[in-house]
């Protein structure tokens, strides 16, 4: 499968929106639509993409004003893209050099025709996966370093921390405990289309609970199963005492399956995968 073509995995329905709209207009169509990009146009053509992750780096505690500024004054550009007869691994070596969530898909002449996303491809990974043998638990690749903040503290104080940490997600302690989580996601939907005083209200008023967690001796294939089905790009694990104990993100999750005990074909196209993820040379900016 994934030595297939993306034009069988992309979608073509691809939000898009002019590069004279507001950051507001742009940001409500967003939540309105219940996606995570949106593509720029300019002159008839892609110029960039606006993402969650643009969100949150560029727009969050900036001195602009959504409501006057142009989106194509914050947009990611150029847009990355790979050609609709590009293999599916070659699309996801791209993906994981340079951490992009999307892919453009052009046809002949250029023309846009699809959107590829991380969604599409770990859905690949959970068929590929489903009613394989395994013994790969989600302790075994977790991350234990897990960013945290106060409920007390402010959104402003929050949104800062995670771009300084360079995360997509927070845990949010009361007491010392955990709480809730805020993500990329809350700030969209919560926070940056609402009328918030992001540095006198607290995070806790904005955060997401209760969250979910998948326990440490879960195998990877449910992890993988149960970030797809919730459309999760993080997922919290618990220990024994049911405490909290580290995080796995999209990427970590997909990596291994390169250790699957599967089949030799399929074992072939992931080695090809990781070629991709550990040869720069294999990289050009599309």
């Amino acid at each position: 499968m994934l030595s297939n073509k993306v034009s069988e995995i992309m979608t073509g329905d691809i939000v898009t929106a002019p590069a004279s709209s507001t950051i507001s207009a742009v940001m409500e169509m967003m939540a309105e639509k219940k996606v995570g990009r949106v593509v720029i146009i300019e002159n008839q053509l892609p110029a960039g993409i606006f993402t969650e992750q643009d969100i949150l780096k560029r727009v969050m505690n900036k001195k602009l004003d959504p409501q006057k500024t142009a989106i194509k004054k914050v947009m990611t550009s150029p847009i990355r893209a790979v050609g609709s007869d590009t293999h599916i691994v070659e699309a996801l070596g791209k993906m994981y050099q340079g951490k992009f969530r999307h892919l453009l898909v052009t046809g002949e002449k250029g023309t846009m025709v699809g959107l590829v996303s991380m969604r599409r491809i770990l859905k690949i990974a959970v068929e590929l996966g489903r009613g394989l043998p395994e013994t790969q638990t989600i302790g075994s690749i977790m991350s234990t370093k897990v960013t945290t903040v106060d409920a007390s503290q402010s959104i402003y104080e929050t949104i800062g921390t995670m771009v300084k940490e360079k995360t997509g997600c927070v845990i949010v302690l009361t007491n010392g405990e955990p709480s809730g989580i805020f993500t990329e996601r809350d700030v969209l939907k919560r926070v940056a289309i609402k009328d918030i005083d992001t540095q006198k209200t607290p995070i806790r008023e904005v955060m997401t609970a209760p969250f979910v967690t998948l326990a440490h001796s879960a195998l990877v294939g449910e992890a993988l199963a149960e970030m797809y089905r919730r459309g999760f790009r993080h997922l919290l694990i618990r220990g024994d005492r049911e405490k909290l104990v580290g995080i796995v993100s999209m990427w970590d999750v997909l990596k291994y399956a390169r250790v699957l005990d599967i089949d030799e074909s399929v074992r072939r196209t992931w080695k090809e995968i990781e070629e991709y993820w550990d040869s720069e040379q294999h990289y050009t900016p599309g």
